[in-house]
């Protein structure tokens, strides 16, 4: 009976760590200019469906930093400001900071930073680390 008990007991903590591990179903990795590695999703959707996603594939929507750790004031719309994701791609994703009220930040591979409307959903993609 303990055996079995011990058996249970590795089956469950081996089957909670694969549960955890990170993935990128329905998304592509993307590898930023300083090495890190982000999952993109293949679809547009809004700030919230954004995160929500990136949870359903044990991961968080990016950090600002650490999309774009060179930024340390952002001036909308200049191309290159995050030099990290600049021509690594071609998209525009969410980050996870928001910006003022229904807004948040998000980032396009040519480096440009934009103010987007939280509900916007047409060309955005979810990125997550």
């Amino acid at each position: 009976m303990k055996k079995l008990i011990v058996f249970l007991m590795c089956v469950f903590a081996v089957t909670s760590a694969m549960a955890a591990e990170p993935t990128c179903n329905g998304g592509s990795t993307i590898t930023a200019n300083n090495g890190t590695t982000f999952c993109k999703s293949n679809k547009s959707m809004n700030w919230w469906s954004a995160f929500t996603w990136c949870e359903s594939q044990n991961r968080k929507l990016a950090d600002f930093t650490t999309m774009c750790p060179d930024v340390s004031q952002i001036a909308e719309g200049a191309a290159g400001q995050c030099s990290n994701l600049q021509n690594v791609g071609s998209f525009c994703v969410w980050s996870s900071l928001a910006s003022g009220k229904g807004y948040a930040f998000s980032v396009c591979s040519d480096g440009a930073v934009y103010d987007k409307d939280r509900t916007a959903s047409n060309y955005l993609n979810a990125l997550c680390e």
